[in-house]
């Protein structure tokens, strides 16, 4: 019920004075179903209706507006857009939303945006309009209206929307276009759009017209092929291989990459082409950027050609090889050209033609021998005029007139030459150009040309550089090759050019080759930092005078030198190398440490001590006389000046007595140098007797004429007496005081002067070495070598007659020479010296031990050859003895040096039988003594046979010591190896290997760097089982290369091989190397094994090794068994193993059955 009404209903209730229940509940009755009635018509005008519904869930704005343009209804969408409530939208007119609807009527201004009702299609067709929101703000809308008859009058349903976006981003993309397409037409690059699917370009740009010449039109309807060669540059073909390139562009990446094209005529291009794939909906469409890069590809192969040539010319590669590599890189740069290198002669007067490699042979010979003109040919200008010359029209150049028809007729227009210098700007060539075109070069070439040119005189210059440095190396080749002390020749960074004889002799090389194989002459260096005193001082003063420092040998060992060198320039003042001598001092430096105390103040002395010098005038009256001169003669300056020169110097000869003519008189009158006979003595002013050198040379003036002298002296006193105690200790042993090698010789020689003058007589010459001395060197150190190599010396001294001669050669070799000894008595005193050195008991600190010699005596007669051919018997002799066992005497027999001419016949007797395969294998078993040894698994030895050229089998005692003396053990050894790993030994794949084969290895191939990985290679290859192979190393093998065995034998234990260690007892110190070794077994030598049942020291010897043996966890396997009671007696002593006659003899291995495999077998 309406408020007011209820309000007027209960005031006139209350103002009657009606206080009846009946009536104030009807009232109330009544109040209740109005109540009632306007909640149903309030919930009535606030439902949606359907209709309704639906226009809010348009997603554009629709409005009905009567023909009046009153808005009758609207979305909410209409409302959002106009930023009004829908009830403030109704009942406005139209005008307020659409401004172009003032002034005008209705159906006028809707008129072009009409569609028929009948029109169901859900399409979009009006126009745009201005609309207008409640704020102000206009936008675009984009409208469509449909026209309605209703019994109300004619209404239009309008559909808005608002485009004010969409115009935007039109507009945006419209300016995005026109910017995109202004880059594309004004781009460096050419740009094609290439379409995928359809294999064709759909798009393009001027420049890319231009590069192909082609139209647009043209270029719009082909595809890549037709701007493409057939084959790229690396060989591959432009189509039908898969390279990814529109793969990765289609996945968004930008791949750039070079391609050869082509244009409509042919030519090839050089591309840089860059993919990107463009936004277009489902077509595939890439947008390609090509740049033409053939300025680029020419800069690089310019820039490739220059680091080509100067890294031949670094190189030194063949000076024609270069020049003839800069013509044609630079006839590689236009097609039509020649390129010709022409040098000048050394006085500048002739061209020759160096090179021309694509010129024909009659152009050649017309051009070569130039003369130098002023209006010669185009090369022969420019050299004239010092300056590039450019005949760019051959006919119009009367230079070229006599030659003008040749020329035409192999098509030569034009001729353009650039100079080649060399030092200091010196003109040696040119660099010729000549064209079929008759032009002048472009900037571009010219650019081109003459760096190229500059290329070509660095070269001829670096030849030019080492043509003189040969010629200067010929000159004083004579000299280079005699002179005694060292001479070399190297380059700045210290590569050895030449050597002289003397210098590789001095390094302990073979030869010049084998010193510059050994590396730069930094390695030579003791001390590194004495090369770079040297180098120093060769950049501060260009000379190196007297420089001491230290140089070390092939053999490793240290010298002592005195280095005198200069440095050498080139054109341009850079050192280029280093020249000059090397004296080697090392046996001055010895004597200099032996008397070091005593002539320390001699040499402080001589070096204090400068020259005496006197200047006379030309009649010989002094007028200068030095501090030194004064302190000599005993005259001051006062007094001696003005005097003539022979009043204040006599000189006498000190043996004669005779007075000398005094050197600067002489000079004087025969105009020449002067020097004083040796033994000159100086009576000084006092009286007193000064010996001296001295030399005198005649003073002029620039025209020749003699204005006076100079006099040079020095007292030779003290260098005299230090002279005689060098030339002693140059010819004598450091170490025992004896008489050298040299000097050994030098006196053998007197010896043989003496007997070819006496009939009769004979001497003897002993050559004494040591056996095994290198053990007491690296058992006991050097010192203790030295000192017995002083106590021996002596020990021999006492053994012969003051008259004989005795020398130590070096290392542990000594000579004696019996003067008018006969054969018997040298035999005697031989066999003397042996037993009292084999019986000597060398001490040092705690410790002895014992050594042994091998003496070779050689007779001499007067018919003996000369003192080479003395020694080389004795050496023969002495080698003799070591063959016979060692510690032993051997005479000298002719049959001695034929044995040795047969020994060497073995080397290639065993070098044929290498290549021919006729080395055979045998075997020898080797069984353990006690039963639980015998079941243990099977253990052989290999053993090397040679069959000669007949078949006949040949024992290795006649060609195992030639193979050893001559190196050959390395390839038997590995011989046997391959043999014995690939056919013999076990390939068990289970565990340990069934049996051992045991290989002997020479000391020669453990010396060999390389033999170790041969043998590794070798099992890496065979996957042998642990415990297949066991090598035997003899015990003088081990000790002589201790370090290197003990490295052997670890790794290869690595790889499950085990180790011997054969002839075990035989050497000096077996214990005490043993510990250092990791061995498995201990071969005992057979010396110890053949009398044991029966020698008692063989027995101890025997029972001391085996249990060192078992102390140190290794087992013990004697050789040479050859009887049952030696077994049984090896058995009593604890040895493991045996092996000898008595078990089995030696058979070949095609007879191999190894027991441990055949129990594996039956098991």
């Amino acid at each position: 019920m309406d408020r007011d009404l209820r309000d007027r209903i209960k005031q006139a209730t209350e103002s009657s004075g009606i206080e009846k229940s009946d009536f104030i509940e009807l009232l109330r009755l009544v109040d209740k179903h109005y109540d009632r009635m306007e909640a149903t018509i309030t919930q009535s005008l606030t439902a949606t209706t359907p209709i309704e519904t639906i226009f809010d869930s348009v997603s554009e704005a629709l409005l009905s507006v009567s023909d009046t343009g009153a808005i009758r209804i609207c979305n909410k969408v209409c409302a959002r857009y106009f930023g009004l409530t829908k009830d403030q939208i109704i009942g406005s007119q139209i005008e307020h939303l659409l401004p172009g609807a003032k002034d005008k009527s209705l159906a006028e201004f809707l008129s072009p945006y009409l569609s028929s009702p009948d029109d169901t299609r859900f399409e979009f067709k009006g126009g745009d309009v201005e609309a207008r929101r409640a704020d102000g703000e206009s936008f675009v809308a984009e409208i469509n209206v449909s026209p309605l008859e209703t019994v109300g009058g004619r209404i239009f349903v309008i559909s808005l929307r608002d485009v004010t976006e969409r115009k935007e981003a039109e507009i945006a993309l419209r300016e995005n276009e026109e910017r995109y397409r202004a880059l594309v037409e004004n781009a460096p690059e050419a740009i094609v759009v290439f379409d995928v699917d359809d294999n064709r370009f759909v798009d393009a740009n001027e420049n890319a017209c231009m590069l192909f010449n082609l139209s647009r039109a043209r270029l719009l309807t082909v595809g890549p092929e037709a701007i493409s060669p057939k084959m790229q540059p690396d060989g591959t073909p432009s189509f039908g291989v898969r390279r990814g390139y529109i793969d990765a562009a289609l996945a968004g990446k930008h791949p750039t990459f070079e391609w050869m094209h082509k244009d409509s005529k042919g030519k090839q291009i050089p591309c840089e082409v860059r993919f990107s794939r463009l936004p277009a909906g489902r077509r595939r469409l890439i947008r390609v950027s090509i740049s033409d890069i053939t300025e680029r590809k020419r800069a690089e192969g310019i820039a490739f050609a220059q680091n080509k040539i100067l890294e031949m010319i670094a190189a030194s590669t063949p000076y024609d090889r270069t020049l003839r590599a800069i013509c044609r890189f630079v006839e590689r740069f236009d097609d039509g050209l020649y390129a010709a290198i022409m040098r000048l002669d050394g006085k500048g007067e002739k061209l020759t033609l160096e090179q021309a490699p694509s010129m024909p042979d009659p152009l050649k010979l017309m051009l070569d021998f130039v003369p130098v003109a002023e209006n010669g040919i185009t090369c022969s200008s420019a050299v004239h005029h010092a300056s590039d010359s450019i005949s760019d029209d051959i006919a119009r150049d009367s230079g070229w007139a006599p030659l003008l028809k040749e020329a035409e007729e192999h098509g030569i227009g034009a001729a353009w030459s650039f100079l080649l210098h060399g030092a200091a700007g010196r003109v040696i060539g040119t660099l010729d150009i000549y064209l079929a075109e008759p032009r002048g070069p472009t900037t571009d070439e010219l650019d081109k040309f003459s760096r190229m040119a500059r290329l070509a005189g660095i070269a001829i210059k670096r030849q030019l550089d080492e043509d003189r440095l040969r010629s200067s190396e010929a000159r004083y080749r004579g000299l280079f090759e005699n002179v005694v002390d060292g001479v070399y020749i190297a380059s700045r960074d210290g590569d050895l050019i030449t050597a002289n004889p003397a210098l590789v002799e001095m390094l302990g090389f073979d030869s010049v080759e084998d010193l510059k194989s050994a590396g730069r002459t930094t390695m030579l260096y003791v001390n590194p930092i004495d090369r770079e005193r040297v180098f120093a001082r060769l950049e501060a003063q260009g000379y190196v005078k007297n420089f001491e420092y230290r140089l070390r040998r092939k053999d490793g060992k240290e010298i002592v030198v005195l280095e005198n060198a200069r440095a050498v320039y080139d054109d341009d003042g850079n050192i280029v190398a280093h020249e000059g001598t090397i004296t080697d001092i090392t046996e001055r430096k010895h004597a200099e440490t032996r008397i070091f105390e005593e002539k320390e103040r001699a040499q402080v002395t001589l070096q204090s001590i400068g020259d005496g010098v006197i200047t006379t005038d030309a009649d010989g009256c002094v007028d200068y006389i030095n501090p030194v001169a004064q302190d000599l003669t005993g005259w001051d300056m006062r007094g001696a000046r003005g005097k003539p020169v022979t009043d204040i110097m006599t000189i006498i000869n000190e043996h004669t007595r005779a007075t000398v003519d005094n050197p600067v008189v002489r000079c004087l009158k025969e105009g020449r140098v002067i020097t004083l006979a040796e033994n000159s003595v100086l009576i000084t002013r006092g009286g007193d007797e000064v010996p001296i050198q001295d030399s005198a040379a005649p003073i002029r003036d620039r025209i020749g004429n003699i204005i006076g002298s100079v006099m040079v002296f020095h007292d030779t006193s003290k260098e005299s007496r230090l002279f005689r105690q060098l030339s002693y200790q140059a010819s004598h042993d450091a170490v025992t005081g004896l008489i050298n090698r040299r000097e050994f010789e030098n006196r053998l020689v007197g010896s043989l002067d003496e007997l070819s003058a006496s009939a009769g007589d004979s001497h003897a010459l002993l050559y004494i070495d040591l056996d095994q001395f290198k053990v007491v060197n690296d058992t006991f150190g050097h010192t203790a070598g030295d000192e017995l190599l002083r106590q021996l010396s002596e020990l021999i001294q006492a053994n012969i007659r003051a008259t004989d001669m005795l020398a130590r050669l070096g290392g542990d070799e000594f000579a004696i020479l019996l003067e008018r000894c006969n054969e018997q008595r040298a035999m005697e005193v031989a066999e003397t010296i042996r037993g009292s050195i084999e019986g000597y008991r060398f001490e040092w600190q705690d410790s002895f031990t014992t050594v042994r010699c091998s003496i070779g005596v050689v007779m001499v007669g007067g018919d003996s050859a000369d003192v080479a051919g003395v020694m080389s018997s004795a050496d023969v002799a002495c080698y003799s003895a070591k063959d016979m066992g060692r510690n032993q005497v051997h005479l000298y027999k002719d049959s001695d040096a034929s044995l040795r001419h047969e020994e060497m016949k073995w080397v290639s007797r065993i070098t044929s039988a290498v290549e021919e395969n006729r080395f055979e294998l045998y075997f020898q078993p080797i069984i353990g003594i006690k039963k639980s040894d015998g079941e243990r698994r099977g253990h052989y030895e290999l053993l090397l046979r040679m069959r000669d050229e007949n078949g006949e089998l040949v024992g290795p005692d006649q060609f195992i010591p030639a193979a050893e003396r001559y190196n050959l053990m390395s390839t038997l050894d590995r011989w046997v190896i391959h043999k014995a790993l690939s056919e013999l030994a076990d390939r068990s794949s289970e565990g340990e290997a069934r049996y051992t084969i045991a290989i002997n290895l020479s000391g020669t191939s453990l010396s060999e760097d390389r033999f170790l990985e041969y043998v590794i290679n070798e099992l890496e290859t065979q996957k042998l089982p642990k415990g297949a192979i066991c090598f035997e190393i003899t015990e003088t093998a081990a000790i002589s290369n201790l370090s290197r065995v003990v490295h052997f034998m670890q790794t290869l234990k690595k790889l499950g091989c085990k180790f011997s260690l054969d002839d075990f007892g035989s050497g000096l110190s077996s214990f005490t190397y043993l510990k250092n070794l990791p061995v498995d077994f201990l071969k005992i030598d057979g010396q110890f094994i053949r009398n044991v049942a029966d020698d008692t020291v063989d027995e101890s010897m025997v029972r001391a090794i085996s249990e060192v043996g078992h102390a140190m966890g290794i087992e013990t396997i004697a050789e040479r068994v050859e009887t049952r009671q030696v077994l049984e007696k090896l058995g009593s002593l604890g040895v493991e193993f045996a092996q000898g006659y008595y078990i089995a003899r030696p058979a070949s291995v095609r007879s191999f059955e190894p027991w441990g495999a055949a129990r594996a077998m039956r098991a």
